[in-house]
């Protein structure tokens, strides 16, 4: 009787492993002290105290102690769900000795964790949906695109928020339930983007009464309301703005021109996203008016109050998006554009990770000017050369041979390109 042989993994795991490992050797292992220190503040606070605020925060956390005086509240802005999931990454580094702010390791994996899960729905779903050579692109354009390695590398509700809607995107009615549900508990702007996922169902479902949009439509609603009745009004005593509104004095909150908005929003996340564009297109009327319901509510938004970095606040929405324009059935495509495609992608998170967290490394080879990487700074700050540099062969080790994989995948023969179901 012969021996069950082990199943295969499935082919769009591959292409999972190696955005992930790209992802990991560009680590920046750095936060800032506003955005970064407040979530991060918070969570070891809850740690210590089991209170999900910024009170008596102690000596490791002297510089939010102070912004916390001259705010005059100790509230967080940040939602308890996003909170929540930081302290496994803190407990962790105290675990392992890392607890002091300056120390911190793991927590530098949240993000990467969450994209990574959001990858793997991903690439899951869409192979399910048209087979497994769709999958495999999808996961290239959705992982490599700056915005999204941008949250990758950056911890924070963001990669929360990218899980969450590549979740909903492939799942059933009650799992787009939980979703629409969870979204207003990770991050203010989970409303406007689960806003955007139920249009763009309703669209795709051609009404609003169909059973899986009124299920999805009553999580957000319960969303909305829970957030609002639970968390902004006890705990900030604010409806609408919550934690923000110690920031309404903000020129974020400044009103601006729309249409000038609009294009300031829209134009980078184009510029960074261009190959799910151009597939977008090829989706024709219905998969059109998909991707205005899916966008609309954040961008406008978003065109009207100004923000700095519109590419990070978008990044989630890239997950449902993606999965949405590459499970539509579609002509084939030939292996050299995919190939062009997958290069295009590629060389816009390039080109962001080069603007990232610039920063400058002494190094025996002369000056590191460049993006601030962990792998760099383990190296040559820290001391610890052995490690960084074992950590640097392993991860290059998977990119060499998850690549390899991938893009065998990528040159097989016309009849299972993009757009042949398998």
């Amino acid at each position: 009787m012969d021996e069950p042989r082990s199943k295969p993994l499935p082919p769009w795991v591959w292409p999972v492993l190696l955005v992930t490992a790209l992802h990991l050797l560009t680590t920046s292992g750095a936060w800032w002290i506003t955005d970064h220190g407040e979530i991060l503040a918070a969570a070891d606070h809850f740690l210590d105290t089991g209170h999900l605020d910024l009170n008596d925060l102690g000596p490791r956390w002297e510089n939010w102690t102070r912004i916390v005086q001259a705010r005059g509240t100790a509230s967080t802005r940040f939602q308890p769900l996003s909170i929540l999931l930081l302290t496994p990454f803190l407990l962790l580094d105290r675990i392992f000795g890392w607890g002091d702010p300056a120390s911190f390791r793991f927590v530098h994996l949240q993000g990467h964790v969450f994209v990574t899960l959001g990858l793997i729905l991903a690439g899951r779903g869409i192979a399910r949906a048209t087979g497994c050579a769709a999958a495999t692109l999808s996961v290239l354009l959705l992982g490599l695109n700056w915005p999204v390695w941008m949250i990758a590398r950056r911890l924070g509700p963001e990669p929360v928020l990218f899980a969450l809607l590549a979740a909903f995107a492939t799942g059933g009615p009650r799992r787009k339930f939980c979703c629409l549900l969870l979204l207003p508990w990770v991050h203010a702007s989970g409303p406007l983007l689960g806003l955007g996922v139920l249009l763009a169902l309703a669209m795709e479902q051609r009404s609003v009464t169909d059973r899986a949009v009124r299920i999805a439509g009553l999580g957000w609603v319960m969303g909305l309301a829970s957030i609002t009745f639970l968390w902004n009004l006890p705990v900030h005593g604010r409806l609408i703005l919550g934690g923000y509104s110690a920031y309404a004095g903000d020129p974020f909150f400044i009103v601006r021109n729309p249409l000038a908005g609009a294009l300031a929003v829209l134009a980078p996340m184009v510029m960074w996203t261009l190959p799910l564009w151009c597939l977008a297109i090829r989706g024709g009327r219905r998969g059109a008016l998909e991707t205005i319901a899916l966008w609309f509510p954040p961008v406008a938004f978003l065109a009207i109050f100004s923000n700095s970095e519109p590419e990070r606040r978008l990044a989630p929405l890239l997950a449902a998006w993606t999965i949405a324009v590459m499970s539509r059935a579609a002509p084939p495509i030939k292996a050299d554009r995919v190939l062009v495609l997958a290069a295009l992608s590629f060389a816009s998170g390039v080109i962001g990770l080069s603007m990232d967290f610039v920063d400058t490394v002494a190094t025996p080879l002369g000056l590191f000017s460049g993006p601030l990487l962990m792998l760099v700074r383990l190296a040559f700050v820290k001391a610890q050369p052995g490690l960084a540099g074992a950590l640097v062969l392993l991860l290059g080790a998977v990119i060499f041979i998850t690549g390899s994989r991938t893009l065998k995948q990528l040159l097989r023969s016309p009849e299972a390109q993009l757009g042949k179901t398998g």
